[in-house]
């Protein structure tokens, strides 16, 4: 709306330019118009000068009559050349002008004529000519058409001047409506303006309420709160500060951070460590520390600080601190009870289970049936104590941080045969079958052989108490997205509505009693959850088409090393194959399975790797992997190794590498084993070569 104002104004000014121009080409019409009736009066005044001359001359005798007629004619050249000039604006005018010349042009030759008769001595004959009335004809022929194109002229003034007065009407028609949007516009920007007043008071109204209300939540926060500048010196402190070291905010202010630490860090150390701190949002880049802080007193006390950077014209710091003693003391007593239920509770617990066991496999000799059953009930119930004591250590150390995670690249069809093999009594003694389904061609994941086995174990075995006699358990793993999925699907009765919410909680049970007779601790799914998120994955669950449930664990996927794929398939050619589809590198893998050794990449600086770290008997590429460029690494291919063949297998049509590669195989036009034999081909070619 503002916009409107100046540029109505500058459109306004742009019409009165074009009247200001109007005026000026309407007074040179003018001018022009007058001038040109002025030559035509000149112009006719002229050519009877010549007629006066020659008459005079012929009556005479006498030259001096000639000098009207000599001015006279030089006068005619110069009005006609201004005429023409004139009359190229007008056709009816040029027109005119050209007759007016030509009967001009006549009107000369008769005069210059009759001039000539008498210098010649034929008076007589000059005299006749001029009685015949031929020149009176042109002169009268003249006159008419000097006095038809003044006829042209006097009217077009009033025409002119008809179209300015229809031309300064619609202006002003313009102007008044001009005038009347622009009073329009500013009373609407008046009231806007007013809005915008009272809209910018409230809002200023409502900034210091939220000022005054956050003055308080900060004020009556039972946290300390901390305002540092960009290098960690205080700038202002909440009440609680006071409260947690017994200072008072004009004897910190000013003073650095470090000041309140009982052991205190190098000022460099603390400023370089603060300007790491990022701001606190949805991606978590503040930073948390534990400290020893020291009170007024001397007494120390343990503290936990959140610290986040503010973005302003000059970075500053917020530091919120805890007193952390009350849960430093907890945990230290929680430590010591799992340190007590590891130490005097399982070793004891292990060496009854041992007894029980040999007296239940008549180590001791034969035991009546009586004494049999109750030393199973014994033995079971000793094992699910054991089990309810490794669990609860399990989750205590992973929620700690301290369980170790031995991370390691492996392949998942290893871990699903030894799940099937140490799960295939238990299936057995529940008249379950187990099922498994390995993936259709080797997948690679990173983590902890030991704890995924837990994992994908504590899955299998709750499927198999839960799933009915003469029931299936399936063990599948496949490619999910980047991920590799395993899923165990069971057929029972399904997970209750209003247990989903909590299944994954501590000692979480959809029936205490019905959990008790099959057994188990509530912790199974709790502890797998917790080992799919140490190794970057998710446990989720669904329901099963025809009854039943399917939990799946997510594994982030990985390509083989070249190492990897060398020992796995020793003595065999080495291929190398870059790609950024991880399903292209499985199903190649896979399609050179006991032909060649392929080394699978995803990236450039990977395949460089593997390049600089053993020799390849050929190379296939991809074209397209963005950012990057798959050409871009063919020259180092073949500087790096002599011989080398290069493949393309690309799905650009023509990735224009002529000269350049070996052989171009597009993906849509070339099978997986037209690849194979292709690459095999040109293998078995540079072997023979080199022979």
């Amino acid at each position: 709306m503002l916009l409107a104002i100046p540029l109505g104004l500058l459109g306004f000014l742009m019409l009165m330019r074009g009247e200001f121009r109007d005026v000026r080409e309407l007074r040179a019409l003018v001018d022009q118009s007058v001038e040109a009736r002025a030559e035509l009066a000149e112009l006719l005044v002229e050519h009877l000068n010549v007629e006066t001359g020659q008459r005079g001359y012929v009556l005479t005798g006498k030259r001096e009559f000639l000098t009207p007629y000599q001015e006279g004619k030089a006068g005619i050249a110069a009005t006609f050349a201004s005429l023409e000039d004139e009359g190229r604006r007008e056709p009816a005018i040029a027109q005119g002008i050209a007759r007016l010349k030509q009967l001009s042009q006549r009107k000369l030759a008769f005069v210059d004529g009759n001039i000539a008769r008498m210098q010649a001595g034929d008076t007589a004959g000059a005299r006749q000519a001029v009685a015949e009335g031929e020149g009176k004809r042109l002169m009268d022929a003249i006159r008419a058409e000097v006095g038809r194109l003044d006829d042209i002229e006097r009217a077009r003034l009033p025409q002119i001047i008809n179209s300015r007065d229809r031309s300064r009407e619609r202006i002003e028609q313009t102007t008044y409506l001009l005038l009347g949007a622009f009073s329009l516009l500013l009373a609407l920007v008046a009231i806007v303006t007013g809005r915008a007043i009272r809209e910018r008071q409230r809002e200023f109204a409502r900034a210091n309420m939220l000022a005054e209300r956050n003055r308080v939540i900060l004020n009556g926060t039972v946290d300390g709160l901390l305002l540092l500048d960009h290098d960690g010196f205080i700038q202002g402190v909440n009440p609680s500060i006071e409260r947690l070291f017994g200072f008072d905010e004009a004897h910190l202010v000013g003073k650095h951070n470090t000041y309140l630490m009982a052991t205190p860090p190098k000022l460099e150390d603390s400023v370089a460590w603060l300007h790491s701190v990022g701001s606190a949002g949805v991606s978590g880049a503040g930073r948390q520390m534990e400290f020893t802080g020291r009170r007024r007193d001397g007494t120390i006390f343990e503290t936990d600080v959140a610290i986040s950077r503010i973005e302003s014209g000059e970075n500053s710091y917020v530091a919120i601190i805890r007193d952390v003693t009350d849960r430093k003391r907890i945990e230290g007593m929680k430590t010591e009870f799992v340190s007590t239920v590891s130490h005097e509770l399982r070793t004891p617990l292990t060496s009854i289970g041992g007894s029980l066991g040999l007296l239940a496999s008549g180590a001791v000799g034969p035991l009546g049936e009586k004494a049999a059953r109750l030393v199973q009930i014994a033995h079971s119930n000793c094992e699910r104590l054991i089990r309810l004591i490794n669990d609860i250590l399990d989750i205590e150390k992973i929620e700690s941080g301290k369980m170790h995670f031995d991370m390691r690249r492996m392949r998942v069809t290893p871990l699903i045969d030894r799940v099937v093999a140490a799960n295939a009594q238990f299936a057995a003694n529940h008249g379950v079958t187990l099922k498994a389904q390995p993936p259709a061609w080797p997948m690679v994941v990173e983590g902890d052989a030991d704890r995924l086995e837990q994992l994908v174990t504590n899955l299998v075995s709750n499927a198999i108490k839960h799933s009915p006699r003469d029931g299936t358990v399936e063990l599948i793993a496949h490619q999910h997205g980047q991920s590799v999925r395993i899923d165990v699907c069971d057929r029972g009765g399904g997970i209750p509505q209003e247990f989903r919410s909590r299944i994954f909680g501590k000692f979480a049970m959809a029936d205490g009693s019905d959990n008790r007779a099959r057994g188990g601790t509530g912790l199974g799914l709790s502890i797998a959850r917790e080992i799919a998120q140490r190794h970057g994955g998710t446990l989720t669950f669904a329901d099963r088409a025809g009854g039943g449930t399917t939990f799946s664990v997510d594994l982030p996927i990985i390509c083989e090393t070249a190492a990897e794929r060398a020992a796995a398939k020793p003595g065999l050619p080495a291929v190398l194959h870059v790609d950024d589809d991880h399903d292209c590198l499985d199903v190649v893998a896979s399609a050179f399975e006991g032909k060649a050794a392929v080394v699978s990449v995803a990236t450039l600086e990977e395949a460089r790797r593997a390049i600089a770290a053993r020799r390849f008997a050929a190379a296939i590429v991809d074209v397209s992997m963005a950012p990057e460029n798959g050409l871009e690494l063919v020259p180092e291919l073949r500087a790096s190794q002599a011989g080398l063949k290069v493949l393309l297998f690309t799905a650009i049509d023509d990735p224009h590498a002529e000269g350049r590669v070996d052989a171009v195989l597009v993906k849509s036009r070339s099978s997986i084993e037209d690849l194979v034999r292709t690459t095999m081909r040109m293998v078995g070619d540079a072997e023979r070569n080199a022979a």
